[in-house]
């Protein structure tokens, strides 16, 4: 239900999802008018490098979230 009143901030929250799950937007929800703002990515392998990256001293890349952004490119 949509509330037209008033702004809401939406957080997705994962508790404890598979290894294999694969986080994406729904597909019902992306139309040409609003396309997807992320790419797809494996939780399991973003939540190991997250890991690896935040809790040890490591040469990992500290992979957020933003790094699966799409981009979108503008017409000039």
């Amino acid at each position: 239900m949509v509330n037209s009143e008033k702004k809401r901030f939406s957080m997705p929250f994962f508790l404890n999802p598979d290894h294999n799950v694969m986080v994406e937007p729904l597909e019902e929800l992306i139309t040409e008018q609003n396309p997807a703002k992320c790419r797809a990515y494996n939780w399991g392998k973003f939540f190991a490098t997250r890991k690896l990256s935040n809790f040890k001293k490591l040469d990992v890349e500290n992979i957020q979230i933003h790094h699966f952004r799409i981009i979108e490119e503008s017409s000039y």
